[in-house]
């Protein structure tokens, strides 16, 4: 399995790392107390970054205390979705980034900020309808206010879909570019967009993930 270096708010869960062996009062949180956990302890993988395994990339999300167990499994979807969306669009725009200045190119012409954020639209609407459940693990709580349930998913995404909306992103721009090209009023706009053009084939051909 390669792992990813990259921080996100999810996966800095390290902190509350601990047994569940029966019931156990946690240090800090006033009147909390695991009742029941679905494993001996809390598993490794809880707290793992995104990953590559073969074809697919692994995420983790996590759903704090809902009142209901397939409440706290839906929000922990919800939420390793949005990392996936997330994750992947910083992904893009470091790649925008790095080869527009090896194009020598300006934000001007090429704009990795909106880039990204259109290939976040296109993972949001394709990707993350093949984001599959791999593991789970859940834990009960009781609370001042009642009974909560944690849960912790293990999700994967194939890589394929994942480059695949990268490479219908960067085809709409360069046919946007193409477009904006033949429709210059001078000669300047021209190049501009037929530099953009020849960028975003270039990036058709690629994936964000390698």
């Amino acid at each position: 399995m390669r792992k990813i270096c990259y921080s996100l708010g999810i996966f800095g869960l390290a902190c509350m790392m601990g047994c569940a062996t029966g019931a156990k009062v946690i240090p800090g949180a006033t009147g909390e107390t695991l009742t029941w956990s679905s494993e001996d302890k809390r598993p490794g993988w809880t707290i793992e970054e995104p990953a590559i395994d073969g074809d697919t990339m692994l995420f983790v999300g996590l759903a704090e205390k809902y009142a209901t167990e397939p409440e706290a499994r839906d929000q922990a979807m919800r939420n390793v979705t949005n990392q996936v969306v997330r994750y992947l669009g910083t992904m893009a725009k470091d790649k925008y980034e790095k080869l527009a200045v090896s194009y020598g190119l300006t934000s001007s012409v090429v704009d990795p900020t909106a880039s990204s954020r259109e290939y976040e639209k296109q993972l949001a609407a394709n990707v993350a309808k093949k984001v599959k459940a791999k593991k789970w693990y859940l834990e009960k709580w009781q609370t001042p206010t009642g009974t909560g349930y944690k849960a912790f998913v293990m999700a994967t995404v194939p890589t394929e879909s994942i480059n695949d909306s990268f490479k219908n992103t960067a085809k709409e721009n360069m046919e946007a570019a193409q477009r904006k090209a033949k429709e210059a009023a001078d000669d300047v706009a021209k190049k501009q967009a037929d530099d953009a053009a020849k960028f975003w084939e270039g990036m058709s051909k690629q994936g964000v993930v390698e």
